[in-house]
C-alpha cells in the first residue's frame, strides 16, 4: 500500500504542478501518458479536507490506467501543493491497485 500512496501522490503533484495557466486558458503538459487532468478533478475530493469522500469509480478507472511507476518520480512535488499525501497514497489501495513506489 506504501507504494500506491507513493503513486497517487504523484499524480496529484503532476497534475497540479504541470497545469500551466495561460492567456488562452489552462493547459495540461503530458507527463507519464497519463489523464492528470481527469485525475485532478475526478480524485481531488478523495484527497480534500478533514474527511475526504472514498474515491469515486472515475477516479478509480483513471488510477488503474495510470503509469504510476513512472508517476512515482514526481511525488516529492505534492507536498509543495498543498495536497495530504499521506491521503493520497492511501488512493490506488483503495481502488485495488498494488503500490509500485518504493
Amino acid at each position: 500500500m506504501a507504494s500506491s500512496k507513493s503513486n497517487v501522490i504523484a499524480l496529484w503533484m503532476v497534475a497540479m504542478f504541470l497545469t500551466m495557466t495561460t492567456m488562452e486558458g489552462i493547459k495540461v503538459v503530458a507527463v507519464c501518458n497519463t489523464d492528470i487532468k481527469g485525475i485532478n478533478s475526478q480524485c481531488y475530493s478523495v484527497v480534500a479536507g478533514n474527511a475526504p469522500s472514498p474515491p469515486s469509480m472515475q477516479c478509480c478507472n483513471l488510477i488503474q490506467q495510470a503509469d504510476l511507476p513512472c508517476l512515482c518520480k514526481y511525488k516529492y512535488l505534492l507536498y509543495t501543493l498543498g495536497v495530504d499525501v499521506k491521503k493520497a497514497m492511501e488512493i490506488p489501495g483503495k481502488c485495488g491497485q498494488q503500490n509500485p513506489c518504493h
